[in-house]
């Protein structure tokens, strides 16, 4: 699983138009197409689909494709990421990642009346604007082409696109979308971290998807563990870590990425602590014993 937007940041494949952390504008443009990439979406974004086709799938199994000309709204959370090419060409979209402080910004500039908490989407797809790719396109050719990278830019160009699709929805459909994404949505805690623990997520990742803020995530996993978020996920994936050492040969960077540690100094002191040897010292131990026997 990759981190996005953050991966992308140093991707040849991406440019960088306007960004303040993990706040930002990038254009992608794919020569081969990506196939099923899990990704973990760190910030709600908002893809314009220039050229080629992109289809997504949430945790949840629900599939949905996004075509040329047509614009998708999701919220933060995991998803596979597949995006074609077209028959001739490359692949093109237009990306806006940012954070709940946008949105609450946004909301408070909109005249909304009571919002509606039911039937809301999870999800929003626009058909085709040309405005829109009027508006993705000129973008990229002000300040990509001008190198203007000022960050003072990047959430005025935000709230600008939020404010045109606000104006091209169905009455109160996006607003509603967007308050919706300030409510938690709940899932069974000890089912998703024994299917999610080797991800490299953060605990306060962690308490988002399962729909809590982060003081109700760890009191409901004390609750249910009997031990903090932070010594369960270390010794859970130090003991795959382990697991996986004893059916297969493997590079210790990649052992760590398939525990969920994008740190791998931090993954070989953790395991040092747990075993008493570094991993490639396990690993030269484990290849001795097996030459013996």
């Amino acid at each position: 699983m990759v981190l996005i937007p953050q991966r992308l940041f140093d991707n040849p494949q991406v440019t960088t138009i306007l960004k303040d952390g993990n706040v930002c504008i990038l254009a992608k443009e794919l020569s081969k197409p990506i196939l099923q990439k899990e990704g973990y979406i760190s910030n709600h974004v908002i893809s314009i689909c220039l050229a080629g086709q992109q289809r997504i799938e949430t945790y949840d199994g629900e599939l949905f494709t996004v075509k040329a000309g047509e614009v998708l709204f999701i919220p933060r959370g995991m998803y596979h990421i597949t995006d074609l090419l077209p028959k001739e060409g490359t692949f093109k979209s237009l990306l806006f990642y940012f954070d709940d402080a946008i949105i609450q910004e946004f909301l408070s500039t909109t005249n909304i009346t009571e919002i509606d908490r039911t039937e809301v989407p999870n999800h929003l797809k626009f058909g085709v604007v040309p405005m829109l790719e009027m508006y993705a396109e000129s973008l990229i050719h002000i300040y990509q082409s001008n190198q203007l990278r000022d960050k003072n830019f990047l959430n005025v160009k935000i709230l600008e696109l939020l404010h045109l699709l606000n104006h091209l929805a169905v009455e109160q459909q996006f607003a509603n979308f967007l308050f919706r994404l300030t409510l938690p949505q709940k899932r069974n805690i000890k089912s998703f971290m024994e299917n999610n623990f080797d991800k490299p997520l953060k605990v306060e990742d962690y308490a988002y998807l399962t729909g809590r803020s982060l003081s109700t995530f760890r009191r409901d996993f004390k609750a249910y563990y009997d031990i903090t978020p932070q010594k369960w996920i270390k010794e859970k994936r130090l003991d795959k870590a382990i697991a996986i050492l004893a059916q297969k040969e493997i590079s210790v960077t990649q052992l760590a990425y398939e525990v969920g540690y994008d740190n791998i100094s931090y993954f070989i002191k953790a395991f040092k602590l747990k075993v008493g040897q570094s991993p490639k010292q396990y690993i030269l131990a484990q290849y001795r014993n097996n030459l013996q026997n």
